[in-house]
């Protein structure tokens, strides 16, 4: 995404000096989660909730803007990183056009034989989400809408901060895109070792799609350890059972 989409976004998350930009992005993530009933994760301050709610109407109105499924908070974390926050948003993502060429040598002309179960897409490192972004995206051309029901997407990263801008970009697409995927599920914590101190960001699945598993189940995180060890560079797919 150009920075130029972003420039209003960029100017409701400027507060001055008054707080640095790794925390404006923490606010912002923060209450866009609340907004869909999930737990607070940072004590947002009542002098920049009015800032936040504007940068939270000028996201949705960038991501409408956007084809679905684009990268929108990656380039702007990078840009933010760039104007001070460095020390403290430190991390370099995937462009979304590689990610994308990734995505189109992966995905296949035709969605697999629909046997009940769900195509799986897992990125053990996920920063921004961009990899499961541009498989979701590629997905949607390729395969058409319905076909995103049976899709199921399984992000991990340490980073808290990226770990919940995968779970904003999952989500606010499909609901400002009216789109089902068949599950979303983000974690975070150490995809090498899945089974210490790992935090379910979140985990959410179409109405009509089949019982999963629990987010945290043995089955699940044997698999994102797998995809750590072998391929961390690579979307992995199909890495557990329906």
């Amino acid at each position: 995404m150009e920075t130029r989409h972003l420039k209003p976004l960029l100017a409701a998350l400027d507060v001055g000096h008054r707080h640095a930009p790794h925390q404006m992005l923490g606010y912002f993530l923060t209450n866009i989660l609340a907004l869909w009933g999930l737990p607070k994760w940072q004590t947002v301050p009542d002098d920049v909730e009015p800032a936040i709610a504007k940068a939270i109407e000028t996201y949705a109105d960038i991501v409408r803007a956007q084809e679905p499924f684009d990268d929108v908070l990656g380039p702007l974390y990078m840009e933010l990183a760039s104007r001070g926050g460095r020390s403290a948003l430190g991390q370099f993502f995937t462009p979304f056009h590689i990610s994308s060429m990734m995505a189109q040598m992966t995905i296949g002309d035709v969605p697999p034989d629909d046997n009940g179960s769900l195509y799986r897409v897992c990125d053990p490192a996920c920063g921004s989400g961009v990899m499961l972004l541009a498989f979701a995206q590629q997905a949607l051309r390729q395969w058409g809408k319905a076909a995103l029901l049976r899709l199921s997407l399984t992000g991990c990263d340490l980073d808290p901060f990226c770990a919940r801008m995968l779970a904003v970009q999952a989500i606010a697409n499909c609901n400002l895109h009216e789109l089902q995927l068949g599950e979303v599920l983000v974690l975070c914590g150490n995809s090498l070792r899945p089974w210490q101190d790992m935090d379910t960001v979140v985990h959410a699945s179409a109405p009509s799609a089949a019982e999963q598993p629990p987010a945290q189940a043995p089955e699940r995180l044997a698999a994102l350890a797998h995809a750590a060890k072998s391929h961390p560079e690579l979307v992995q797919l199909e890495l557990f059972a329906a």
